[in-house]
């Protein structure tokens, strides 16, 4: 592979058709460049569904199983046991391998066995079946042991390392994406918008005008951006969302760290969009169908 994983973006994604967000079929990880070349990591052909790089390392959540991609390997590494399959989302913590994870039974946490595998530890057994399906999740970065987890069910607050779980107000309605920014929470729902909280506890609607389920939420300099069910938008919690670009499931979206006007966008059907003046005007890049997943290049933001 001639395509680093560090200083490159990263595309989970399909380059052959399938019907829809739902079909699990998929051919792996890319990294390259908006205006160059595409080349595959390895030989995992797993649907991605979440990205996160973490000391040194690109994780990789997919249909079934979470893997680890490290340069100075050249391979992949299988980080999930027998408890753990479709992981749909990831979050970095300390230690080794240092990730939480969840799944659509719950969330979960790893430590290394006397062989070093990594054996899984699950923290919501107690919960309901719509509680432990996990859609998002987010460290609270002033709490490494303070988790905040999007489930079928809302917003959940995991407190003492996973010891104890309690609501939020933002209940009843499926929470798919969550981002910290502009000292804040930031939570998308299936049908109710966007919602921010100074806590994680306590919510208000942030702006108006919200179609359908909101997959992602990224900053873009002061500007917050999202994906959703009916195109990307971009808006506060103050005035009415505005959309972007094409009309389609947009499922992710990440910004250039080192440019707040260049983004890439992956939709489901769809492909991977480019923008470099901040969505006024996009570019769909050939080669990819479908796009669960982008993770801009390493930098100081994301």
């Amino acid at each position: 592979m001639t395509a680093d994983a560090c200083s490159n973006w990263l595309v989970g994604g399909n380059v052959t058709a399938t019907s829809s967000i739902h079909v699990i079929q998929g051919n792996g990880l890319y990294a390259g460049s908006p205006d160059g070349e595409w080349a595959r990591i390895g030989q995992n052909q797993a649907t991605a569904l979440a990205l996160l790089r973490h000391r040194g390392q690109v994780l990789m959540s997919a249909n079934h199983g979470l893997y680890s991609w490290a340069s100075s390997a050249g391979r992949w590494t299988q980080l999930q046991d027998e408890t753990l399959t479709e992981i749909l989302a990831i979050a970095p913590l300390s230690g080794d391998p240092g990730v939480l994870a969840g799944c659509p039974y719950g969330v979960a946490t790893a430590h290394r066995d006397e062989l070093g595998a990594a054996r899984w530890t699950f923290y919501s057994d107690h919960l309901s079946p719509d509680e432990r399906y996990t859609n998002a999740l987010l460290i609270d970065p002033n709490d490494e042991s303070r988790w905040l987890v999007g489930s079928e069910a809302g917003l959940i607050v995991y407190s003492q390392a996973g010891a104890k779980t309690a609501r939020s107000d933002l209940f009843d309605t499926p929470v798919r994406a969550l981002h910290y920014a502009q000292n804040g929470f930031w939570a998308g729902s299936d049908d109710r918008g966007i919602f921010y909280s100074e806590d994680g506890v306590r919510w208000t609607g942030a702006g108006t005008g919200i179609e359908g389920a909101v997959y992602a939420i990224a900053i873009a300099g002061e500007q917050l951006i999202a994906a959703t069910q009916h195109g990307l938008i971009s808006g506060d919690d103050q005035r009415a969302w505005q959309r972007l670009g094409p009309r389609m499931l947009f499922a992710a979206i990440a910004v250039d760290p080192q440019d707040p006007a260049r983004w890439l966008a992956g939709a489901s059907p769809g492909g991977l969009w480019h923008t470099a003046d901040a969505g006024r005007s996009w570019r769909q890049i050939d080669r990819f169908k479908h796009v669960r997943a982008v993770l801009a290049p390493a930098g100081d933001a994301q």
